[in-house]
């Protein structure tokens, strides 16, 4: 018995360029609000097809002459997304001071998780947005040539 050999389709379609939608570019900025990574919101596993790759995003952040406020919106809405991510890590803090109120031992791996927690978020946060969130400890040198150097702490 003879079988003729089959040409394997392309399962994959042709990548085509991501046309700029408002209402899109304004579902990703409601996602990186609420906490979200860009990572998450323009990934192929979750992506809409509407979705642009991050190539494509990043270069229309780039593109400042034809999209004046993108960037501006993007960090504005990561702002907001580190907020929420604190807001979140305040009640996982007053969730877990309630829970241990009414049992008469914490769980030890509960406390750890939720220290973990709160130390990722306060890093992220001062990573992200250092000019609001970053510790405020600074060096300043005072002084011109024939002075002797001071230094100062600010706090």
């Amino acid at each position: 018995m003879i079988t003729q050999l089959q040409p394997i389709k392309n399962i994959r379609n042709m990548a085509n360029k991501t046309k700029f939608k408002k209402e899109v570019i304004k579902d990703i900025m409601e996602e990186l609000a609420i906490g979200q990574s860009i990572r998450s919101c323009l990934s192929p596993q979750n992506k809409k097809e509407d979705r642009p790759c991050w190539a494509t995003f990043r270069s229309w952040m780039n593109n400042i002459s034809k999209y004046p406020t993108l960037r501006q919106d993007y960090e504005k809405a990561k702002q907001d997304g580190i907020e929420y991510l604190l807001s979140d890590a305040q009640e996982l803090i007053n969730e877990s001071l309630i829970n241990s109120k009414t049992k008469e031992k914490t769980d030890l791996g509960q406390t750890h998780l939720v220290k973990a927690y709160i130390d990722l978020a306060k890093w992220k946060s001062e990573r992200l947005a250092p000019k609001y969130y970053a510790k405020k400890d600074s060096l300043a040198l005072i002084g011109d040539d024939k002075s002797p150097l001071v230094v100062k702490w600010d706090k």
